[in-house]
């Protein structure tokens, strides 16, 4: 997968506004053993937002409201 792909792919993955869980499958759907790596951990709260580490040049963003997922990216 490009890089361009990954960062719409994971873009995608808070189509909907699916709850934290949901997201967390759709992320580990990509395939993608960086991706699914950044996200292993307690994900819980209403409200949230975190920022971490994939691989050297890029971060994971998501945000979250009332437990669903408004936004997700790399940076």
């Amino acid at each position: 997968m490009t890089a361009t792909q990954r960062r719409n792919a994971v873009a995608a993955t808070s189509n909907g506004c699916p709850t934290v869980a949901d997201w967390l499958t759709r992320i580990e759907a990509l395939n993608d053993a960086d991706l699914t790596e950044s996200i292993r951990g307690i994900w819980c709260g209403r409200d949230g937002r975190v920022i971490v580490p994939v691989d050297a040049r890029s971060n994971l963003v998501v945000g979250w409201y009332a437990g669903c997922v408004e936004f997700a990216y790399l940076s």
